[in-house]
């Protein structure tokens, strides 16, 4: 009975602990989001305390494709949305109509600090 709990007490804080994985698979990347993790990565590297080091890089699905967004929660200001071959949604019907219809959130890549929100 104790070999029982003692696995389920395991288990359990396993399963609790927040993995730094991304949720996204690496050829799943587009190569200009690897290059901008890799500068934030630098940045944070040199200067844990910028803005970078609160950052997280979030991929949707939106009408059959992927696209990505930057959340910060140092700063009050969103990035628009980037497609995987990097075209960004601006602001207009368009955008609003994304917001309202993506879906299915993925963690890409967190910096050491960032925060859900």
């Amino acid at each position: 009975m104790k070999k029982i709990a003692l696995i389920f007490v395991l288990s359990l804080a396993i399963l609790s602990c927040k993995k730094n994985l991304s949720d996204v698979p690496d050829n799943e990347i587009p190569v200009w989001l690897k290059t901008k993790i890799s500068q934030d990565e630098q940045t944070i590297q040199q200067s844990p305390k910028f803005m970078a080091s609160w950052g997280a890089w979030i991929r949707y699905k939106w009408q059959n494709d992927y696209y990505f967004e930057y959340h910060n929660i140092l700063s009050s200001s969103s990035v628009a949305p980037v497609s995987v071959s990097g075209d960004t949604l601006y602001y207009g019907a368009t955008n609003l109509k994304y917001y309202n219809e993506k879906c299915c959130m993925q963690y890409v890549w967190e910096a050491p600090n960032y925060k859900e929100y």
